[in-house]
């Protein structure tokens, strides 16, 4: 198998993922008007009128679909259930994110929820790690706090116009393009984690048309829940380590340095607001990346575009990751060490005098 034929497979499973999402988003907007999933204007959120929510369904419709087609024309992962199995497990995350778009849970019982719904999906659906720990079912509580941290680390991403659907796009294509070496190598039958990156990557570049600053929708809880579920799922499910030819074990940390970005956001916010004697749970128009860069003087679009290019250093260092081993393994992660350290910079609070922006 050429990477040429390869890279236009990934093409047009992007494309897959984009044509649906494009025409699907509009009609997704006039269902969330109608159901009332709409975001309040509120002194934590930054726009000024209320918008609709709705990205989330037409994300979930469109890998939904292409789900139910792989089941129909018989398509295969390295069992016949993948798709289906990956697709029931991300169902009850998307169904808690709708639920709290339209009826704004606490933050005490949506941790919970989204807890018990990681369970299933490791114990029930066998999302789970591999680890080299020789404890009881340490494979099942790291997945279990690996899927809750993500999805509340892009969850928390979605705070600004465009922002966490670039962010997506970016760390889906990075983590599909590592898996092209196993593909062609191995021949696997059912490249099931790459297929799902591109789709999902596509879906979300549909949606970010209408979501690019200024947005026309936001994704909500049920498009956040959704993808970032799947992005702690296929890193969960990737394939990091081939004992006799993956140069280094500690390729198994490529999960951290391909989502640095929505992880170092989510812990700074959380430091930030525990410094300032707040609830890390409740929001604020204040401590995320795209608050302290507006409040600096930086434009919407200059945010999404900061935030894309960080997480394709990220992206690009893990994909470099696979093929290095001893001293040379440091540098990828030197590059993700500049991005974070360039966050920091653009994350300080303004000069005196300079007050908070709004989009």
């Amino acid at each position: 198998m050429s990477l040429l034929l390869v890279l236009l497979a990934l093409f047009v499973l992007f494309l897959m993922g984009l044509v649906p999402a494009l025409f699907l988003t509009p009609t997704a907007i006039v269902v969330a008007r109608t159901a009332n999933l709409t975001a309040p204007v509120r002194p934590d959120r930054l726009h000024r009128e209320v918008r609709p929510y709705g990205g989330g369904l037409a994300i979930a419709a469109t890998l939904m679909g292409w789900t139910a087609a792989m089941l129909i024309l018989g398509w295969e992962g390295r069992h016949p259930r993948e798709p289906m199995l990956l697709t029931l497990a991300a169902v009850p995350f998307f169904m808690i994110g709708l639920l709290d778009d339209r009826y704004a849970f606490q933050a005490a019982p949506k941790l919970g929820l989204q807890f018990l719904a990681a369970a299933i999906a490791v114990v029930g659906y066998g999302i789970k790690a591999t680890v080299w720990l020789d404890v009881p079912f340490a494979g099942e509580v790291v997945s279990i706090l690996w899927i809750v941290v993500v999805v509340n680390a892009y969850n928390m991403l979605d705070h600004a116009d465009g922002l966490a659907a670039a962010v997506g796009i970016v760390a889906m294509a990075a983590l599909g393009l590592g898996q092209i070496p196993w593909l062609m190598e191995h021949l696997m039958s059912g490249p099931y984690v790459l297929v799902f990156a591109f789709l999902t990557a596509g879906a979300l570049a549909g949606f970010l048309i209408y979501n690019f600053p200024p947005a026309k929708l936001f994704m909500g809880d049920a498009g956040t829940m959704l993808v970032g579920f799947l992005l702690a799922a296929l890193t969960i499910q990737a394939q990091y380590y081939h004992e006799g030819e993956t140069p280094s074990r500690l390729v198994v940390l490529i999960p951290l340095a391909l989502l640095a970005v929505p992880l170092f956001d989510m812990v700074c916010v959380t430091l930030s607001r525990i410094r300032r004697r707040r609830n890390p749970f409740r929001g604020d128009a204040t401590s995320h990346l795209a608050h302290r860069m507006l409040a600096r003087g930086w434009s919407p679009r200059g945010i999404v575009a900061f935030a894309a290019g960080a997480a394709a250093v990220t992206g690009g260092a893990s994909v470099t990751m696979y093929f290095l081993s001893g001293p040379a393994l440091l540098l990828p992660w030197l590059a993700v060490a500049a991005v974070l350290v360039a966050m920091l910079i653009v994350r300080r609070p303004p000069p005196a005098g300079i007050t908070q922006s709004s989009s």
